[in-house]
């Protein structure tokens, strides 16, 4: 299942115009104003619009994400209780949309310390899910580059804060190539591919891999640069996503790119990754030289 981040200008049903042009079965939006704080009422007839526009789109499933301003690691008590009060909105309108999972970043400790950082991310977590036990929507939390004092990094953090998270049944994992193998783990050949995802599995388990974000990146091994790349200009190559759409485990699993210039560039980067689901590993290797 591929398709891409979409600009939602002008109203979320937007996004499904730019779905269909590019032939996209299942895409990323923002349910809410990404940069401000303030979140206007949702009316009846916003919901009916927008599922109207899913109904007759292409998409076949719709993932909402968290706004970065939300830092549910935050140990400034009035930024922590905005991003966990936020992150309740976006539960209960995913809801009302009918979305089925809302990745977000897990957050930044801000100099207090992983240990802290882990816990407030895990408190605010369980409170979120107790005040929205009416909904299914799963929080789905991204693989990190580890840039700054980011945390969600390492599979053994995701692992942690899922294991602390009072019902497990409600989370799961998206898995962000960028920042995967900008955090150390190389998935640039088909090896160390097999390598990183026995890995995964065995700490965090592939049940738990909901979503992709796929991204090249700009960034070189173990970077901790959180630097996106078309597929194929970057230091990752063709070999991860190609191993990727071939990969039967995640066929069913939604593949979200996000990328830089995003109208521009979008269309062939979808293109090129329909054309690997039909290459071999010898012409993957012919087209990177």
């Amino acid at each position: 299942m591929l398709g891409s981040n979409v600009s939602t200008i002008g109203g979320l049903p937007i996004g499904f115009q730019w779905a269909d042009k590019w032939r996209c079965e299942c895409i990323q939006i923002y349910i809410t104003l990404s940069r401000r704080w303030e979140v206007p009422d949702l009316s009846r007839e916003e919901i009916s619009q927008f599922k109207s526009a899913w109904k007759k789109s292409l998409v076949k499933e719709v993932v909402a994400h968290l706004p970065y301003l939300a830092n549910l690691a935050s140990p400034d008590k009035n930024l922590y209780v905005k991003a966990r009060e936020r992150l309740i909105i976006e539960l209960n309108r995913a809801k009302e949309f009918g979305i089925s999972f809302l990745v977000m970043h897990p957050g930044s400790h801000r100099g207090s310390g992983e240990t802290s950082g882990i816990q407030r991310i895990v408190d605010s977590l369980n409170i979120a899910i107790a005040t929205t036990d009416n909904t299914s929507t799963k929080i789905l939390l991204e693989t990190m580059a580890g840039q700054g004092t980011e945390l969600g990094y390492s599979f053994e953090q995701l692992a942690k804060i899922l294991e602390l998270a009072r019902d497990q049944s409600r989370f799961g994992v998206c898995f962000d190539t960028c920042h995967v193998f900008a955090a150390g783990y190389d998935i640039g050949s088909y090896t160390e591919y097999e390598k990183v995802f026995e890995k995964f599995d065995k700490i965090i388990g592939l049940e738990n891999l909901r979503v992709f974000h796929l991204n090249d990146s700009k960034g070189t091994l173990s970077s901790r640069i959180d630097r996106h790349a078309s597929i194929g200009e970057g230091i990752l190559g063709l070999k991860c996503f190609h191993a990727i759409v071939q990969d039967s485990r995640f066929v069913g699993i939604p593949k979200i790119l996000e990328i830089p210039e995003r109208e521009e560039k979008s269309q062939q980067n979808l293109d090129l990754l329909r054309k690997l689901r039909t290459l071999t590993r010898k012409e993957v290797a012919q087209d990177e030289h």
